[in-house]
């Protein structure tokens, strides 16, 4: 009896990789996809992940900036609800860089009000999985002379890619300011 409750232990100490690959379920799911806590941390990015298997699972983002931590932070569905739109941490933000002419122009993004100042901007989205494009509605709001501009674009972003966004106002709604 000693002898089969050594080998067992022996079988389930073996790691991973001498296995030949990552465990996974009996129907084929990866054991690091079904749920848990996950917490990565790379140079000055850490993401805190907590969930997955039967809970939706919620994921924090953060990444230190010259301006002071993002923080970004998305639920993903449960494994056993439905399709996830990817391993989260396969998941990279894209970088959003907007040019406004006024220094302290508003930038909205979907209906959100973005708080940032300056005429070049850098923005960061939630992390997404990688190879899709998603559409973004934009609309920025600024001051030229007496007229108040306002201007809306549609912008498509990736995972992992810089996408450069002017207003210039030639597309511009013009309200008269008193």
């Amino acid at each position: 009896m000693r002898w089969l409750s050594a080998i067992l232990s022996g079988c389930l100490l073996i790691p991973a990789p001498a296995l030949g690959g990552e465990l996974t379920n009996p129907d084929g799911i990866p054991l690091s996809a079904l749920g848990g806590l996950i917490i990565i941390r790379e140079w000055d990015r850490c993401t805190f992940s907590l969930g997955g298997a039967l809970f939706p699972r919620s994921v924090r983002f953060r990444q230190a900036t010259p301006d002071g931590p993002i923080t970004t932070r998305f639920t993903l569905p449960a494994n056993f609800q439905g399709s996830a739109p990817g391993l989260f941490w396969e998941m990279v933000p894209a970088v959003i860089q907007v040019q406004i002419p006024d220094n302290n122009g508003l930038i909205y993004i979907e209906d959100e009000l973005i708080r940032s100042t300056g005429t070049v901007r850098q923005l960061l989205s939630p992390p997404l999985p990688p190879g899709k494009d998603y559409a973004l509605h934009l609309r920025g709001a600024f001051k030229s002379g007496d007229k108040l501009l306002i201007e809306e674009k549609m912008i498509a972003i990736r995972a992992g890619q810089t996408t450069s966004l002017s207003f210039d106002g030639s597309g511009a709604v013009a309200v008269f300011l008193p």
